[in-house]
């Protein structure tokens, strides 16, 4: 008992160091992450859940304006039915979807770019990254991964950042104003019969951040073949993974251990067309289940209260969108860890 309460004050005093130092450099030193997840796993959850109180309390959300977008804005009646299913179930599939033009815009512009390629074969082999561009006829990894500062320049990917739906659903459920803290694209495509560890085909938890909302968005039609996002029930609440599992830190777990605990009837398997929305706590058990054949083409936001956590930013080469240099005036904090070329200056 006491040797748990020396441990969990020293990574308090970690934490709150790195957090002073975060304020005043935007980085997170490794050891103060370190103590999240060590204090996420140690208190189920109560650590961030005080944490993000905090960040609400000095940050509370932005008055967002009626401007139009992608998606419909939606009554207060709908926003409050996804605030509480995000809240008791963890997710939300949103009922419109992204038309198939916008999305097939993004995908022939990301077989252009080149991928960094990763699976658990190919770090097996290489040992180092290696870069070549999607082929379907002819996959050599498990995952694909668009690099950042790629993904950003794509007009598209711009559009959905100002996107006025998403950030209210965002700042709904975080109860702060938000930030885009990630932004990840990848392909999926069949290449092997067994999960990969290294592209996420495993069960596991999130500690990037403090709290944080994620967006799926499919960008290719998905079935349960093609590899479906799969998510377990409720798992992000505080104190829904059990104390064994969270000793066992970022593990991944089996399908079969999580039914064990969780029940098979909890996964939820989204499959849907292309341009389907899913929100997300990924706080939760989840995973990117294994393509059987076909491929999936994956984009991704992370919209969270602070940056403290994972240090990684993302560059803004070129405003593609109006509506996005507005957002970023206008809208600071939404936008804190874009670090934008010195031509697009804002």
């Amino acid at each position: 008992m006491l040797r748990n309460l020396i441990s969990l004050t020293k990574n308090w005093v970690f934490l709150i160091f790195g957090l002073l130092i975060h304020s005043l450099t935007g980085k997170t030193p490794q050891r103060a992450h370190a103590s999240l997840v060590l204090l996420f796993c140690k208190t189920k959850g109560k650590a961030n859940d005080f944490l993000s109180l905090m960040i609400s309390m000095f940050y509370p959300p932005y008055e967002i304006e009626e401007t139009s977008g992608f998606l419909r804005s939606l009554p207060i009646k709908e926003m409050d039915e996804i605030q509480a299913s995000l809240e008791k179930d963890g997710y939300h599939v949103f009922k419109e979807r992204l038309t198939a033009d916008f999305c097939e815009q993004i995908l022939q512009q990301s077989l252009k770019i080149e991928c960094l390629l990763s699976g658990d074969e190919v770090t097996a082999e290489f040992g180092r990254r290696k870069y070549a561009k999607y082929d379907a006829s002819n996959p050599v990894a498990a995952f694909y991964i668009i690099p950042e500062d790629e993904i950003t320049d794509i007009k598209e990917i711009q559009q959905l950042v100002c996107e006025p739906l998403l950030i209210k659903v965002a700042q709904r459920y975080l109860k702060a104003k938000p930030i885009f803290s990630g932004i990840s694209m990848r392909w999926s495509p069949h290449v092997k019969d067994t999960p990969d560890s290294e592209a996420a085909q495993l069960y596991h938890f999130d500690m990037e951040r403090i709290k944080w909302l994620r967006f799926f968005f499919y960008l290719t039609d998905v079935d349960s073949d093609t590899g479906p996002h799969c998510f377990i029930k409720g798992s992000h609440r505080t104190g829904a993974i059990p104390k064994y599992m969270l000793d066992q830190g970022y593990a991944r777990q089996s399908d079969d251990d999580i039914f064990k605990e969780y029940g098979k009837d909890s996964q939820i398997e989204f499959t849907g067309g292309r341009g389907t929305i899913i929100a997300e706590d990924s706080r939760g058990f989840h995973k990117g289940k294994m393509p059987n054949k076909g491929d999936r083409l994956l984009l991704a936001f992370e919209l969270s209260t602070s940056t403290f956590g994972a240090n990684k930013r993302h560059k803004i080469r070129n405003v593609r969108v109006p509506q996005f240099r507005e957002f970023a005036l206008k809208y600071p904090r939404l936008y804190h860890n874009f670090d934008f070329a010195q031509k697009e200056k804002l």
